[in-house]
């Protein structure tokens, strides 16, 4: 395997409804805040859960035989994250480690001053809090080495419109919306291309005027990790 890539999204410190949006990293490679926009919700696992399962081939086990209901369950858990209460609220879903797993939300002025590591098991870890920085003032309840990444706030390029703007064919002006980015992990996770596809959203949230961050990281026990 690669070399582990590893980046630090700031270092020191400083002092309309929209839509809501969900969105899952895509195949783009482009480190910029353009890039992000060519994100699309991510559907794919309602779709796949909705689909009938695929036909067993010789020498694997049937879905649905009792080999396979015996396999333990993923352990799935939902969050809510108030971009911008009370219109802008997205909820998102993913798989964690274990039962004991625990779910932190926190939101940070940027610069954040944490440093993430791309790990062996495709995930987006904390590997350190910055002496100083925004993250350590919020506190260990907040965000903590060891965290994995799961989702945070970003920022994707948009043309805003007054009010009756688009039906008098008014021009608009560049903005900026505020969704929900789910940072890839597992079978999902695409070495180099998926972490630098979440340390552009991350860092979106400053470039589009020094907004707060919203991270929603999993902990987990010493014995699922």
């Amino acid at each position: 395997r690669a070399e582990a890539r590893r980046a630090r999204v700031g270092g020191g410190t400083r002092g309309g409804a929209r839509v809501p949006v969900v969105v899952r990293a895509s195949g783009d490679t482009e480190d910029t805040l353009s890039a992000l926009d060519r994100l699309v919700p991510g559907a794919r696992r309602e779709a796949e859960a909705r689909a009938p399962p695929p036909a067993a081939e010789d020498g694997e086990t049937p879905a649905g035989s009792l080999e396979a209901e015996a396999r333990p369950r993923a352990i799935v858990r939902e969050v809510t994250v108030e971009l911008e209460p009370p219109d802008n609220v997205a909820v998102a879903s993913f798989e964690v480690a274990s039962a004991s797993t625990r779910v932190v939300q926190s939101v940070i002025a940027p610069p954040l001053g944490i440093a993430f590591e791309e790990s062996a098991a495709g995930e987006i870890v904390v590997a350190e809090i910055v002496p100083g920085s925004n993250a350590e003032r919020a506190g260990a309840g907040s965000v903590a080495v060891g965290d994995v990444l799961r989702a945070c706030s970003a920022m994707i390029p948009e043309m805003k419109y007054g009010v009756g703007g688009l039906m008098l064919g008014g021009n608009g002006r560049p903005g900026f919306r505020r969704v929900l980015f789910v940072a890839p992990a597992g079978d999902d996770f695409n070495t180099g291309v998926s972490f630098d596809q979440t340390m552009a959203a991350l860092i979106s949230n400053a470039k589009a005027g020094n907004f707060e961050v919203n991270l929603v990281v999993e902990r987990r026990s010493a014995s699922s990790s």
